[in-house]
């Protein structure tokens, strides 16, 4: 199935607004099953308006148009659906009657201009908006079903949950695709596909790549939920599973917060609290501390801690961009010093905080601590048995 996303207003084209509907409802569809082949955005004038929907609804199977609903006069796609279903627009009495009550309860009169917003395209389906005065609109046009929405995030994100999205599910259910998510740590987005992209995958089976430091995140999908996706996730995990961090969703807190039976000491030096802002919102019983003297050397940070009953997280002094790292439970410790090519102290701190999460990871799920990385080079490690 082929969805496209068409955004509207001179604003969101010349950079005023930014938008973030488009990238919103492109997750909600995917999370679905849906992924959105296309996003474009054009400004108010009308033949823009009826050239993109004219020649997009030729192709697409559906179309969620976004903005131009308002009472304005800039305000112009209920026109240009019009023009190119080749439909009058009919004043939907209903509509009219909704406007007119939300004014009413707001004790005013309803202007004059808004009555343009009760003006639907002929053989429309109207999309209720519980919030603003902007209802939206369904119309098969073309190839297409096209469904017509107001810009005004609240509005617009309601009427995608609570109509649109169920719409979809009933009328195309049969071509929903499969997705699942990955999310890797240690190795680069090119190194993947060097791996990756020569093995061979059925047909159907899409690899998608997104880099996001220091996450790189892969999508499968596939249109078809049978042996092949299954097959073709084996083979993916064949590569990627030592850099594997987590599947379907990411916020490693969250996990590691699940996995955690115990009491965690944090100790931070040179990450300057990145490590305890990322996870002291899933951690209520965290106890942390910052050492502006902490050891710079793997060794001698686990000594450091090994005095340390509970479990103990330890980042120490970076030099010339090499972080040491440490975990202790109170019987065994591991250590490592990696060292961070990136000259931006910001992502450095990034960077660590998430390798020092992937140790602990590693720890609660009884895999090797220390992680293969290809790229952060490990200079020194250490293991207290």
């Amino acid at each position: 199935m082929i969805i496209e996303i068409i955004t509207t207003g001179d604003e969101v084209l010349t950079g005023f607004t930014v938008d973030t509907n488009a990238s919103w409802v492109s997750l909600q569809l995917l999370e679905q099953g849906w992924q959105v082949r296309r996003r474009q955005t054009v400004g108010d004038r009308m033949d823009d308006l009826t050239d993109v929907l004219r020649e997009r609804s030729l192709i697409a199977d559906v179309i969620i148009f976004n903005g131009g609903l308002g009472p304005t006069s800039d305000d112009k796609t209920t026109d240009a659906v019009a023009q190119v279903a080749g439909v009058p627009l009919e004043l939907n009495s209903d509509w009219l009657a909704n406007m007119e009550q939300k004014f009413s309860n707001r004790g005013r009169v309803m202007p004059a201009s808004n009555r343009k917003q009760a003006m639907l395209p002929q053989g429309s389906t109207v999309l209720d908006n519980p919030i603003g005065t902007a209802c939206g609109f369904k119309l098969k046009i073309n190839n297409a079903v096209c469904y017509f929405t107001p810009g005004v995030p609240n509005e617009f994100k309601q009427m995608v949950n609570e109509q649109i999205i169920p719409d979809l599910k009933q009328q195309f259910s049969y071509g929903a695709a499969v997705v699942r998510r990955y999310f890797t740590f240690g190795i680069s987005e090119s190194s993947l596909s060097d791996m990756l992209d020569p093995l061979c995958w059925p047909e159907h089976i899409e690899l998608g790549y997104r880099s996001s430091m220091p996450i790189i995140e892969m999508k499968l999908i596939s249109q078809h939920a049978d042996a092949d996706f299954d097959t073709a996730e084996k083979q993916l995990l064949s590569v990627i599973t030592p850099y594997l961090v987590a599947s379907d969703y990411l916020d490693m807190p969250k996990r590691l917060a699940a996995l955690l039976e115990t009491h965690l000491e944090i100790l931070e030096g040179s990450t300057c609290g990145e490590l305890l802002t990322e996870l002291a919102p899933d951690m209520p019983n965290l106890c942390a501390d910052y050492h502006a003297h902490l050891p710079d050397s793997a060794d001698e940070l686990l000594q450091h801690i090994q005095h340390h009953s509970r479990l103990t997280l330890a980042i120490g002094t970076a030099k010339e961009q090499r972080y040491p790292i440490a975990l202790w439970d109170g019987i065994h410790g591991w250590a490592q010093t990696l060292f961070v090519r990136t000259l931006d102290v910001t992502l450095q701190r990034r960077i660590i905080a998430f390798a020092a999460q992937d140790m602990l990871r590693r720890y609660l799920l009884k895999q090797p601590v220390l992680g293969d990385y290809q790229t952060l080079q490990r200079t020194d490690s250490s293991y207290r048995p």
